[in-house]
């Protein structure tokens, strides 16, 4: 097909989308719903086929609403006043810092230093993945796998070159490949953790808010998300084993080329050290409030006051300022980050994506639309046994097909007001769909699989095939846990 004619058509897809929606009668939907329906159909195609950018995609009801009437310009700009567009800035950038000023690798190498852990190649792959899993609870996986990706080949050139392994005839190494997809898999394993470790799990909690009415701490979130990310650890290494078992068990001077590295590093830099405080700030505030409640008691007047005045939302943005204060040169007054850093390394697609995608979910339920998606899958006849795994079943697939965080906020508009409906716990849903929002079958499925296939250790039949088996054992540990959670969350 013609790249011109192949390029018309993902533009058309749109438009093509919305004015199907918008002649079908749909009933008991208003015109205004009918509209607002439309712009999110057209959205969710862009956002797969992408002619554009996610985040300008993100935009159309900017132009959609006040066109037809729906909304004013004024009205559809306040939908972008979204809190998440402060919290992923602050979040990414606080990961950004912790690779700029080396502290991440640091910390990384440490833990691989402990005795015993460098010359066994069994232990040195689970501690490499562990190690990677804990980064990725605080920083983007996107970031986690940009800069572990480097550490694991590096392993490997050592490994290889003092093990004798070769790579012959195009053959992949497998302890390379081990490497190249434990490092993928861990940072995802990680990343469900915390509400920080992926950019959506901030969408699950922003609409849990906002079509449940449920507040998700960050220890609430912990409270499945924690052993959910250990089980997945511990199910990925053990998968990756099994279809990559490494060709030597033992690594002479493992240990000795740990320590070479961390000696080239140095001592911690006063930057460094400014990042240290930052996250110990960051995880003090986001932690303090819950620990108060439970000191105090939830209705103590402080613990209430100290609920409101620092909620998860405020934590992201206060960092930043504490990253930007904190001098790395006294003499020259530069901060820990500037503002270059925030041009040049946030990432404003996403974060535009996101702020778009839960302002069009306002519109959705302001207009009905929700109401309507809520009453159709409850005349499937799904029952609360059954929605966890429909839910599981319908990210698994669309993750692998369209971004993450467009993939979350579709099925939370969708599953969370039918779990509501049924009487599940909606909070359970709300983590459930954001765990498994992450695509790793194809190295097209984002830029975390593409960069783990960019490495060049992978057979793409490989990464498929281990990645179809993989995203199934993550959906039954991930739908088991929520059942057996969803009623103390």
């Amino acid at each position: 097909m013609n790249e011109n004619l192949r390029f018309f058509l993902r533009i058309a897809s749109g438009p093509f989308v919305f004015l199907a929606v918008y002649l079908i009668s749909f009933e008991g939907l208003s015109y205004n719903g009918q509209v607002v329906l439309g712009t999110f159909a057209w959205a969710v195609v862009w956002w797969i086929v992408r002619p554009v950018p996610w985040g300008i995609t993100s935009l159309l009801p900017l132009v959609i609403f006040p066109v037809f009437d729906v909304m004013s310009i004024r009205s559809a700009t306040s939908l972008y006043g979204q809190r998440i567009f402060f919290w992923i800035l602050g979040i990414t950038m606080l990961g950004y810092a912790l690779e700029k000023h080396g502290l991440a690798k640091r910390v990384a190498l440490l833990f691989l230093k402990i005795r015993g852990v460098a010359n066994s190649t069994r232990i040195l792959t689970f501690v490499y993945m562990l190690v990677v899993a804990l980064i990725s609870m605080f920083i983007s996986d996107a970031g986690v796998v940009a800069m572990m990706m480097p550490i694991g080949m590096s392993l490997f050139a050592y490994i290889s070159g003092v093990g004798g392994i070769t790579q012959e005839g195009g053959q992949k190494s497998p302890l390379a490949s081990f490497l190249a997809l434990g490092t993928l898999y861990a940072a995802i394993a990680g990343g469900v953790a915390t509400i920080a470790g992926l950019p959506h799990n901030a969408v699950g909690v922003a609409l849990a808010d906002s079509l449940a009415g449920e507040h998700i701490s960050w220890f609430r979130w912990m409270k499945v998300g924690f052993p959910l990310s250990m089980a997945m650890l511990v199910a990925f290494y053990l998968l990756l084993r099994y279809f990559f078992p490494p060709e030597i068990s033992s690594i002479p001077g493992g240990r000795q080329f740990i320590e070479g590295e961390l000696r080239k590093l140095g001592k911690m830099t006063r930057a460094e050290v400014n990042v240290l405080l930052c996250f110990l700030f960051m995880v003090l505030l986001f932690t303090l409030p819950p620990l108060i409640s439970l000191a105090l008691g939830a209705e103590d007047p402080f613990a209430t006051r100290l609920r409101g005045a620092l909620s998860i939302w405020v934590v992201p943005p206060a960092t930043l300022f504490v990253l930007f204060l904190l001098p790395v040169d006294s003499g020259r007054g530069e901060g820990t980050l500037n503002w270059r850093d925030v041009v040049e390394r946030a990432p404003w697609n996403i974060i535009f994506l996101c702020t778009g995608a839960v302002g069009m979910s306002e519109a959705l339920t302001q207009f009905g639309v929700l109401e309507l998606l809520k009453d159709f899958v409850g005349s499937l006849g799904i029952g609360g046994l059954a929605l966890p795994f429909v839910a599981a079943g319908s990210i698994v697939v669309g993750t692998n097909l369209f971004s993450g965080v467009a993939a979350a906020t579709l099925f939370c508009n969708i599953f969370i007001p039918s779990a509501v409906e049924l009487g599940l716990n909606p909070v359970s849903i709300a983590i459930l769909i954001p765990n498994l929002a992450v695509g790793f079958i194809f190295p097209w499925a984002g830029a975390n699989a593409g960069t783990a296939f960019a490495s060049g250790y992978l057979d793409m039949k490989e990464m498929i095939k281990v990645g179809i088996v993989a995203t199934l054992v993550i959906l039954l540990i991930a739908v088991g846990m929520h059942l057996l959670m969803a009623p103390i969350l």
